[in-house]
């Protein structure tokens, strides 16, 4: 974060421009982002920012289907964290303290998965990009085929190993394929979306953030419920089996999703 450059052109200009008019002494510089900005309405600004993200995931199939695979992930998670209590407290007698320290199998997944995260984007993504700096979005998509089945591995995992006849290491050690599969999916959804809607980012990401922020707000409401009537295995299941459901979608967008672009009128079409 610190040491990344500015990628953004709109902002480059902008600080050159604002450079020049200190080094000149001249005001009547300016870019074009600025001149696009003053030119901008009331109305205009309401479109872009409230507007603008929700007519773009509705109206774009990519946009829809990846925000809407976010958003599960995003809600699973927070439903499946409320069984963590009447798993390891309610089933094994864990007091509150180690409670909380069974979250540690979703650090360590993440320390796992990091290491080979690393060196895939710097071996097999790296070399794929052009002289301009480009690649081709549909190639940010192998991960999330990992990712995707990493989810309901992790659900079963837990939710049939959860019991005291079973040692409570094992459903803690299923827990971190649950951070492998979601970083996973996240980098490689987030690095497509930016790279077949960069004039759009903003309000795609603005979009994709509402969206799951929605389902992570909603799911839990009924997820004591869930558990408490089902039962931690079948409660874990069902959601295995949603997230089993949406394991196509980064296949279909990898072999379809080029076509898909095109046919848009915002995403990108010369990549």
């Amino acid at each position: 974060m610190f040491f990344l450059p500015e990628t953004s052109s709109a902002n480059i200009l902008y600080r050159r421009a604002r450079r020049l008019r200190k080094h000149t002494g001249r005001g009547d510089l300016k870019c074009e982002p600025e001149i696009q900005s003053e030119a901008m309405t009331g109305k205009d600004i309401v479109l872009m920012t409230l507007v603008r993200p929700f007519s773009l995931n509705f109206t774009e199939p990519i946009l829809f289907l990846l925000n809407l695979y976010i958003a599960l992930i995003y809600g699973l998670l927070y439903v499946w964290f409320e069984s963590f209590a009447i798993v390891f407290e309610g089933g094994y007698g864990f007091n509150l303290g180690e409670e909380g320290l069974a979250f540690v199998g979703i650090l360590v997944g993440g320390f796992v998965v990091f290491p080979f995260f690393a060196l895939y984007m710097y071996y097999v993504i790296e070399p794929q990009f052009d002289e301009n700096g480009e690649i081709k979005p549909e190639e940010r998509l192998p991960l999330a085929f990992v990712g995707a089945f990493c989810i309901p591995v992790c659900l079963f995992w837990f939710g049939w190993t959860s019991r005291p006849s079973v040692p409570w290491i094992v459903p803690i050690i299923g827990s971190s394929f649950f951070t492998i599969g979601a970083f996973l999916i996240f980098n490689s959804v987030f690095n497509y979306l930016g790279d077949a809607y960069p004039e759009y980012a903003a309000s795609v990401f603005a979009g994709n953030d509402f969206m799951r922020s929605s389902f992570g707000a909603g799911f839990p409401l009924f997820a004591s419920a869930m558990y408490n009537n089902l039962g931690v295995d079948w409660a874990s299941s069902t959601l295995g089996f949603l997230s089993i459901a949406f394991i196509p979608i980064p296949f279909v967008l990898y072999h379809y999703g080029e076509r898909i672009r095109k046919a848009s009128k915002r995403a990108r079409h010369d990549l």
